[in-house]
């Protein structure tokens, strides 16, 4: 079974049946208008993959003008002309209008179904290049809100260290980094030390219900054993350190880019102080 949908365009009932159930015994899944405007309303309701038009149908539309309709409000849809006067003038008219093929009257069943199996194929095709187009759009979208989110928190932190070099204490300079810390990853341990000039470490500040020490000597690994589960030690340069610990595991790594750079103004702001 085919379950591409087609469209059978003819005002002929004899002509429009026959050729219906002679595809639908190959396979086709198909319906039938009796005209041009009959065929553009169903179109609205559901989508075909390929219409195939008679050009005349007197009375109303021509298949010309049909396939001008479908290209306007459905150019994902290919259109087959089928007509008993395949002049050169007529076979322009139709590639104008955006026909992807031309069968001419009297045809046979063989004729009609490598033509509408090459334009089902070409169908496919145009789907599977509109779906990675929309999937590329998509891929470039997410990675500019990326670009902008990461200029955006690149100002703040430039922000919180100019601030930083005007803060009344040093205690004051480190808090908007630390804040931003545990909102981000929500640590249920933080703390900032500084070195104290002999080997080893002094709390400046801390976030959580337990208390940190509030001196280490000497100055711990990245695992210090501060009672968390999961416990992270990072450098901030050669004169302090930043501690998160979390009771449970967490997807924090201190290789975030986004922790990086924040740990690179806190041990900038706490140069400048």
């Amino acid at each position: 079974m085919i379950p591409e949908a087609i469209l059978i365009v003819d005002d002929d009932p004899v002509a429009r049946e026959t050729l219906g159930e002679a595809l639908e015994k190959r396979g086709y899944t198909l319906e039938a208008a009796s005209s041009a405007e009959a065929a553009l309303a169903r179109m609205a309701q559901r989508e075909f993959s390929v219409v195939v038009t008679d050009l005349n149908m007197p009375g109303g539309a021509s298949g010309l003008d049909l396939m001008a309709a479908i290209r306007q409000r459905f150019p994902e849809t290919l259109c087959v002309l089928v007509t008993g006067f395949a002049t050169l003038d007529t076979s322009i008219q139709a590639l104008k209008q955006g026909a992807y093929d031309l069968i001419q009257k009297p045809f046979q069943m063989v004729e009609i179904e490598v033509v509408l199996d090459r334009t089902l194929d070409h169908a496919r095709l145009l789907k599977k290049l509109a779906a990675y187009r929309e999937e590329l759009e998509a891929r470039i979208y997410a990675r500019t809100r990326e670009l902008r989110e990461v200029q955006r928190e690149a100002l703040e932190l430039c922000g919180l260290t100019a601030r930083a070099q005007e803060a009344a204490s040093l205690e004051a300079a480190v808090a908007p980094f630390l804040d931003r810390v545990e909102a981000r990853w929500s640590p249920d341990g933080l703390a900032c030390y500084r070195a104290d000039g002999s080997g080893g470490l002094d709390r400046l500040l801390q976030r959580g219900a337990r208390d940190l020490p509030l001196h280490l000597s000497p100055a711990p690994g990245s695992h210090p054993g501060l009672g968390y589960l999961e416990e992270h030690g990072v450098p901030l340069g050669a004169s302090a350190w930043l501690y998160l610990g979390f009771i449970e595991r967490s997807a924090f790594t201190p290789t975030d880019p986004a922790f990086q750079l924040l740990a690179r103004h806190l041990e900038l702001a706490l140069r400048v102080r």
